[in-house]
């Protein structure tokens, strides 16, 4: 890898070469106007009482600026390439930065385990500030951390994008007083539980779910777009859950009526989605999201991960509800038989041809199945939750879709008669 000093018409910036590919950091033109929207974009979303940690050095413009906007918050950065680091830390590029007391540069190869697991779990990722090229010089080693902060970026800028759609809902949402879940916490200690998605494989267990049902034996929390294929076969869940900002999940409760069942809503919900519903509700607050953090600690309620989907926040809500053994169903996380949902809801299309770019293992590990970049972040975040509450039995029995890592593949029938003796 070759590195130089490259003159623009404003301030100098880094050229990199590799591989027969050139890399100029910032910009070609103009660095000083990138870094300049860089930094307000972060300061827009930084949380000002949490650590804040900067992927990539780049040419350490966009360090300097968002330094001296918060000249009282300590910043550590990291860059994962040890040849850029090293030859940054000599470069003129690094004088201003090392004179900046709030500024802490680290080699990602150099922080502890115990740091780089805090990076990921415990740092907000609106005080994740990642440079993109920090990304493009990233060695191949480290190529599962891209991954990582690539889907992070996903994530952010899926939220960015409905950040006024979310707020809005949630003042109109907050105007309800409905209660939170505080007084929740092991409602259902020690009942086994099924949480209910709605990708194709739920047509394949509806029977049996409507056997569990009337056994009323095991806990059944669905998802929104669950509800109507499974109404329409006479199975009622013991709660669900909808958090979409977005009025597509009006056609999940519409003509639907379910008087006795709760209603766990995220805060940021659609508001005309949740006055569908005529029975119980609980308001839920998440992480991530600065008003519904304050509310929570406000009404003494938790905070729920929500992991950018309905099952992934649903999983944490009724872990807090008190599952200790807890089986999907219906969690395809890919596209199964070329179907995105199950029968009987509103979402269900065949995507025939169309080429998403991902593969993953399938269900049974005798091949690949087609998946989708939101699915894939889905399934990475149960594979991780799984990882770390290691005191759970959780066990995926959708028999169809993506395989999911660290959790236990059975068939829904063995996880029944299990959990029932």
């Amino acid at each position: 890898m070759k590195i130089s000093i490259f003159e623009t018409r404003t301030v100098p910036t880094i050229k990199i070469e590799n591989h027969q590919n050139n890399l100029i950091f910032h910009s070609k033109y103009d660095p000083m106007r990138e870094v300049n929207a860089w930094c307000k974009n972060a300061l827009e979303e930084i949380k000002p009482l949490e650590e804040i940690v900067i992927i990539g050095l780049a040419a350490g413009y966009h360090i300097i600026q968002l330094a001296e906007a918060l000249p009282g918050k300590n910043i550590t950065v990291i860059e994962f390439n040890e040849i850029f680091y090293k030859w940054f830390k000599k470069s003129p590029f690094s004088v201003k930065i090392k004179e900046m007391n709030n500024v802490t540069v680290k080699h990602f190869g150099n922080i502890s385990k115990e740091q780089r697991l805090n990076i990921f779990s415990t740092i907000p990722s609106t005080n994740l500030l990642i440079h993109k090229n920090g990304l493009d010089i990233m060695p191949t080693e480290y190529m599962q951390v891209k991954e990582i902060l690539e889907d992070i970026q996903f994530q952010k800028k899926s939220i960015n994008n409905q950040i006024e759609n979310m707020k809005s809902n949630f003042f109109k949402n907050v105007a309800l007083n409905d209660k939170g879940i505080g007084n929740l916490k092991n409602k259902y200690l020690g009942k086994p539980m099924i949480l209910i998605s709605a990708g194709p494989s739920l047509d394949k267990q509806l029977d049996l779910l409507k056997k569990i049902h009337y056994e009323n034996k095991i806990i059944l929390g669905a998802v929104g777009t669950a509800i109507k294929p499974l109404i329409k076969n006479n199975i009622i869940p013991d709660f669900f859950s909808i958090i979409d900002p977005n009025p597509e999940t009006l056609n999940q409760l519409k003509d639907t009526y379910l008087p006795e069942t709760i209603l766990f809503y995220l805060s940021t919900a659609y508001h005309e989605t949740i006055m569908l519903h005529k029975g119980p509700r609980k308001i839920i607050w998440q992480k991530g999201f600065e008003g519904a953090e304050k509310l929570a600690v406000k009404m003494s309620d938790p905070i729920i991960q929500t992991g950018g989907s309905v099952a992934t926040a649903l999983l944490d809500l009724m872990v807090y509800l008190g599952a200790g053994k807890l089986a999907l169903v219906g969690q395809d996380l890919a596209f199964t038989d070329n179907l995105s949902h199950a029968q009987h809801t509103h979402a269900q299309r065949n995507i025939g041809e169309v080429n998403f770019g991902y593969k993953t293992i399938n269900y049974h590990r005798n091949g690949y199945v087609t998946t989708a970049k939101n699915l894939t972040i889905y399934r990475k975040w149960f594979e991780y939750y799984a990882l770390v509450h290691t005191n759970l039995e959780l066990y995926n029995c959708t028999e169809g879709g993506a395989y999911i890592n660290n959790w236990k593949h059975v068939k829904l029938d063995q996880f029944y008669k299990k959990v029932i003796q």
